[in-house]
């Protein structure tokens, strides 16, 4: 499609818009290019947004009208104005996430700058400042945290900080689960919500509030403000933990009640992903958890049934991984609009159990079953006829009868030459040691579990104005069970291949 509806100052603002090859579709396309052009003039709340509100006043309370308001963006230096009204209001309706300072000026007065002023997503921070008359060009800082009281509105809900969670001594799973740090499990520390098993298990569908939905989960899911939804559920978290790390969120919110009809569900969470600053910043983490620190647990040293010696269950985790951003491009002007982040995380988790399981003993793998205790064991292929007496008055008939096993004159040991070939087959996948001479739970097994999980998360900000910036942010993921260092088994198991539990994988998720 030709480029005929605008002039050439537009085409150059537009080109990017009108490199789409229409074809046929020019009708949707133009539908498509009006929308972006239109919308970009809209001064709407955006979802996953925070603002700054206020009125500016003098110190006796009267508002002061026609006063310039600055905010700034502690980690872009980005600086977004406005003016006030003739009621003297402010506000900065589509603020990302972060620390702000704002600058008051207005003439005949102090400028005043109020430093560390918290914006968070999903909230509005009221700051009401106070002018005091003098020359222009004298400026009062204060640097203390103004109170962060939301007064805007009545929603029921709250902000947790990454640094709060990361924080925590904690290897948080599902429910206290060893696993790695899922940001999306934290939530169930936040006031007001509840965990509920509705429809699944603690790891797959719970909401913040009580309900039905689909697959039962009854929260809806946002990150940076955009619903998360997949087909498998609304509110599932699994393909936020899967693929977007703790280390890769900033902050999340929870908002059980009153929030906005801009949101969905019957229970908000929001989740803002980490973004790039105008100074390279960075972080190496690990935490690492091995069977070495551990104690021997609430009972103590238990002992092994096959060789009396105390076993310590094993237990190995390893979570690693870098985070950084700041300009993508640290040098010209575009060193101010243009900034990345990215972060990968991996988790290696290794655990074993002893589990004592009963197993056949050498004498049983050997057909002797002599030992007092077992039952007797009669060959299928000694059948023949015998008289018996039974009953009152004795009444004598014939009936088929078997032998009793026997081999080498004891009684009870099933010869090896009438070993079935399917048992022998079977029998070669048994330990050939650690198997003890008792009769029940002679064996103890590692009952082995592993997992290989991995996630990595970016986004790069352009800064187009101070009104309209574009993100883009990509994340991808994968959960799986492995096999354990030092093990010869796969997955979950009581004992070796064939007998053990099957094993589980979790596929790769991407965002």
């Amino acid at each position: 499609m030709k480029n005929k509806f605008f002039s050439k100052e537009d085409r150059k603002v537009h080109s990017m818009v009108l490199s789409f090859k229409c074809n046929r579709l020019w009708v949707g396309c133009l539908s498509v290019i009006l929308f972006l052009i239109f919308a970009v003039g809209a001064n709407a709340q955006l979802s996953g947004k925070g603002s700054i509100t206020g009125t500016v006043a003098d110190t006796s309370g009267a508002v002061i009208p026609n006063a310039t308001v600055v905010a700034t963006n502690g980690a872009t230096n980005l600086n977004t104005e406005t003016k006030t009204t003739g009621a003297g209001a402010y506000n900065f309706s589509n603020l990302d996430p972060g620390i702000y300072s704002v600058t008051v000026s207005a003439e005949g007065f102090q400028k005043l700058k109020q430093e560390n002023i918290h914006v968070n997503a999903l909230e509005s921070e009221s700051f009401n400042p106070l002018l005091t008359v003098g020359r222009a060009d004298v400026q009062v800082t204060v640097t203390a945290e103004p109170p962060q009281i939301e007064t805007s509105n009545a929603t029921l809900g709250a902000t947790m900080e990454q640094e709060t969670y990361a924080a925590l001594p904690v290897e948080m799973g599902a429910y206290g689960q060893a696993d790695q740090r899922r940001a999306t499990d934290f939530v169930y520390l936040m006031p007001g919500v509840q965990g509920n098993n509705t429809n699944g298990n603690a790891t797959t569908n719970v909401g913040v509030v009580n309900g039905s939905g689909s697959r039962g989960a009854a929260s809806a899911v946002y990150v940076d403000g955009l619903p998360f939804v997949r087909a498998g559920g609304n509110g599932d978290p699994r393909y936020v933990w899967t693929a977007i790390s703790v280390d890769a969120i900033d902050q999340f919110q929870v908002q059980t009640t009153g929030y906005s009809a801009l949101y969905e569900g019957q229970g908000v969470m929001n989740y803002t992903v980490k973004r790039g600053g105008s100074q390279i910043h960075g972080t190496v983490y690990e935490f690492l958890r091995n069977t070495a620190f551990d104690t021997w647990g609430f009972f103590g040293k238990a002992p092994s049934p096959a060789t009396g010696q105390p076993i310590k269950p094993v237990e190995h985790s390893n979570e690693y991984g870098i985070a950084f951003g700041g300009p993508l491009i640290p040098f010209g002007g575009i060193k101010d609009k243009l900034y990345f982040f990215t972060n990968y995380n991996g988790f290696r988790y290794s655990s074993a159990t002893p589990t004592p399981i009963t197993f056949p003993t050498a004498a049983q793998q050997q057909g002797d079953f002599s030992a007092a205790g077992l039952p007797l064991i009669y060959d299928p292929a000694s059948i023949h006829p015998c008289s018996v007496t039974t009953g009152t008055p004795p009444v004598t008939k014939t009936i088929n009868c078997r032998d009793q096993f026997s081999y080498n004159g004891v009684a009870n040991w099933i010869p090896p030459g009438r070993f079935s070939s399917i048992a022998k087959a079977m029998q070669s996948f048994l330990p050939t040691t650690g198997i003890g001479t008792s009769l029940s739970n002679n064996y103890i097994a590692p009952n082995a579990t592993g997992l290989t999980n991995w996630s990595t998360t970016s986004r790069i900000d352009y800064t187009i104005s101070s009104r309209d910036t574009l993100s883009v942010i990509g994340a991808v993921g994968r959960q799986a069970s492995s096999v354990p260092v030092g093990q010869t088994t796969s997955g979950r198991n009581v004992g070796p291949v064939p007998y053990n539990y099957g094993q589980a994988y979790a596929p790769k998720t991407a965002v």
